[in-house]
């Protein structure tokens, strides 16, 4: 049953970066790749779709007490799996809400980036690390640097964390530190 649930979610890995190349600008901004790696002996790879100032469901005024970050909305595919043992993966679908604050002016700004989530994970088990459900939060903040002007490129470096905030235990999480490159299209 694993290796079905693997090869499902490697299609559906294929399939997301299959679709950041070819739908319309319309549908999505910008497509990020990253590579994560765990202190737990993970290494992983994410894909996705970033929609950019996306709409914001709270009032103007809520978003100033806090700087007035852009809000953004970010939907990818993870895949992780234990350097130890390459048969022992995990394999996530995420959504989220990214806000962005810019830390400096200029044509390649530093930007501070952070997001809460959702994700829904193929397994509740990698390395020694017990999740215990599916469904898990994903905790994320990164420092991001606009390095080309013109297209607006730009590399990211940040920790995510996923955990299900103790619905059930127990709820080991798995912490990461993510490098991304995100690419207008």
């Amino acid at each position: 049953m694993k290796k079905i649930q693997n090869i499902a979610f490697g299609l559906l890995f294929f399939v997301v970066v299959l679709m950041a190349a070819i739908v319309p600008k319309a549908h999505a901004d910008e497509a990020h790749l990253a590579v994560s790696y765990s202190t737990e002996h993970l290494n992983g790879l994410r894909a996705g779709y970033r929609w950019t100032d996306g709409p914001k469901f709270l009032p103007q005024s809520w978003f100033d007490l806090i700087g007035s970050p852009r809000v953004h909305w970010e939907a990818a595919v993870n895949t992780w799996v234990n350097s130890r043992n390459s048969h022992d993966r995990i394999n996530a679908v995420t959504f989220s809400p990214v806000l962005q604050w810019s830390l400096t002016a200029g044509s390649q700004p530093l930007l501070l980036e952070a997001g809460i989530g959702v994700s829904l994970l193929d397994d509740q088990r990698i390395s020694d690390r017990e999740l215990s459900i599916s469904f898990q939060f994903e905790d994320r903040i990164a420092l991001a640097w606009q390095y080309d002007p013109i297209s607006k490129a730009r590399l990211s470096f940040g920790y995510s964390h996923y955990s299900q905030a103790d619905i059930k235990r127990p709820n080991d999480g798995l912490d990461l530190w993510v490098l991304t490159w995100h690419v207008p299209i």
